[in-house]
């Protein structure tokens, strides 16, 4: 009886052919090296420009799955010469694969990552579940004569090299939590490959068992030394398969949340006419749901209809939320005039009159605004009242309007228009600034000295630690939050590459350490910018 069932038969000199091919796979020779070299070139490069096609090719030319077999058939065979030539082939190949991925990573020209480098850094069950079944298919491709063709087949879907380029890549951009992803896909992927292969290689009687006194193998004494000998890659797999399984349920939780966030969001976009959902993106903070939406629309979406979408989808996915909805301002136009006519104009009495409304209140806003050094009307909503109308202007200002300063605007308003005015002015507060200087910060009579010197003080650092390790990166703008003991600040920064939450400490350690001062800070980014070779 063979470890687990009749094993199949093979020759005493079939097994002696396959022992010495698997020798020859785990040679730790300088075509070995070279291979292994061009290799991780090919797929890091893959990698970098986000193409299936090089990465394939990539695991075409990857050496590095022979050794693991030899791994797995010396340890069967109780073979030490085959397992210490394997060892030193699989770990030296390791070592230079991550190398070259880090030389490449930090070349000259940085690419933002894409997707063919996240899916190596976030491993799940179903990469473990494809690595065993590679593992079999290669160890029956390689005892069993008549599928030896199968075995680059077989290299193409385990993917053993790429997560080294895509750990030596990361390590160089010092993502590591993306470069530990990585490095666990490949472990995952080594422990799978092995045991399925040790497993295969026991079946066909290469299992290295000691016999009883009458000669014959003990069924249960196999079993008990395979275990014995694998055991120790049998829990680090298990190990592993937790962790793996954690990042699929992860992954399988925020589809089903981003599902929901974007079927919500849907529906509430289509009741407005000639309005259409482009892009939702979300991010779990500690206590909310960070959710921010771009909307294709005729009109811009007000701070009403926003908290009517908000309350929405706080029911749609029993969170607390904070949406911010990006509108996008398109017209629709036929030849036969607007699409969306409703929305352009409706030549009736009422409509000219809100019109009319609009315009005067636009003119009176725009005339107050320009005693606020920095502010600019951005959009001015009317709506009936019960005792009037009501009156939304969206501003872009250094600082909010104050009160007494809205109280002016509206009498003013109430006079011209010749109504009941109430209005609400809504403050998107934005630093603007020049090469030298924040531009509305000292005429601000409101602007106190310590606030112009944090502002400044938090300018030369952030824009210092950006040249240093962001130089694509800038800084769009500074806001305070809160001027306190310890104050809280939020920076803009347009980028190429998203910025981690690692980033965001890193900037806030320094920030304190230069300020003296326990300052939170939060960074806002939008991904833009112009990549460009570093100037030597």
């Amino acid at each position: 009886m063979s470890l687990f069932w009749e094993r199949p038969h093979i020759r005493p000199k079939h097994r002696r052919e396959i022992y010495e091919d698997v020798v020859d796979l785990s040679q730790p020779g300088a075509s070995f090296y070279i291979m292994v070299t061009l290799a991780t070139v090919i797929a890091s490069y893959g990698l970098l420009i986000d193409s299936a096609a090089v990465v394939v090719g990539a695991m075409l030319v990857a050496p590095l799955m022979g050794p693991i077999f030899g791994i797995a058939l010396a340890i069967t065979a109780g073979s030490k010469r085959l397992l210490w030539s394997s060892l030193k082939s699989e770990f030296l190949g390791i070592a230079l694969a991550i190398g070259v991925g880090v030389l490449i990573g930090i070349g000259p020209f940085r690419i933002p990552i894409g997707s063919e480098l996240l899916v190596r850094t976030e491993p799940t069950l179903y990469d473990l579940a494809i690595a065993l079944a590679s593992g079999f298919a290669g160890a029956y491709a390689l005892v069993d004569t008549r599928m030896s063709p199968a075995l680059p087949g077989v290299a193409v879907a385990v993917a053993v090299l790429p997560p080294l380029a895509a750990c030596g890549l990361t390590i160089s951009a010092q993502r590591w939590e993306m470069a530990a992803g990585a490095a666990m896909l490949f472990i995952a992927n080594f422990l799978a490959i092995q045991l399925a292969a040790a497993i295969v290689f026991s079946l066909f009687g290469m299992l290295r068992v000691e016999r009883d006194r009458r000669g014959e193998q003990n069924e249960g004494a196999a079993i008990v030394q395979f275990l014995q000998r694998f055991g120790l890659s049998i829990t680090a797999l298990a190990v592993i398969s937790w962790f793996m399984f954690q990042t699929l349920i992860g992954i399988v939780s925020d589809r089903n949340l981003d599902a929901r966030i974007e079927r919500t969001l849907s529906a509430n976009v289509r009741s407005i006419v000639g309005a259409r959902l482009d892009e939702t993106r979300f991010h779990r903070g500690d206590e909310r749901v960070e959710v921010t939406a771009t909307v294709h629309t005729p009109r811009i979406i007000d701070a009403d209809q926003v908290g009517d979408m908000e309350a929405q989808l706080e029911e749609a996915i029993d969170h607390e939320v904070r949406l911010t909805v990006r509108s996008l301002v398109a017209r629709d136009m036929a030849s036969s005039g607007a699409v969306y006519p409703e929305e352009e104009s409706r030549p009736d009495e009422e409509t000219l009159r809100d019109l009319e409304r609009l315009n005067t209140a636009t003119t009176v806003m725009n005339e107050h605004l320009r005693d606020v050094p920095g502010a600019e009307l951005l959009d001015l909503h009317s709506r009936p009242s019960s005792n009037g109308v009501r009156l939304t202007a969206l501003v872009w200002a250094p600082e909010a309007v104050r009160p007494d300063q809205v109280a002016v605007i509206e009498a003013d308003l109430r006079e011209k228009l010749d109504d009941e005015v109430s209005l609400v002015v809504r403050t998107v507060p934005i630093m603007a600034a020049d090469s030298s200087q924040f531009i509305y910060d000292e005429p601000h009579e409101s602007a106190t000295a310590e606030r112009a010197a944090l502002l400044s003080t938090a300018g030369i650092v952030l824009r210092g630690w950006l040249q240093t390790n962001a130089s694509e990166a800038t800084v769009e703008a500074i806001t305070v939050d809160a001027l306190t003991p310890e104050p809280a600040l939020t920076v803009l920064i347009v980028t190429p590459q998203p910025f981690t939450a690692e980033d965001v400490a890193a900037m806030q350690r320094e920030l304190r350490a230069t300020s003296g001062r326990e300052i939170d800070l939060s960074v806002r980014y939008e991904l833009g910018g112009l990549l460009q070779p570093p100037r030597g």
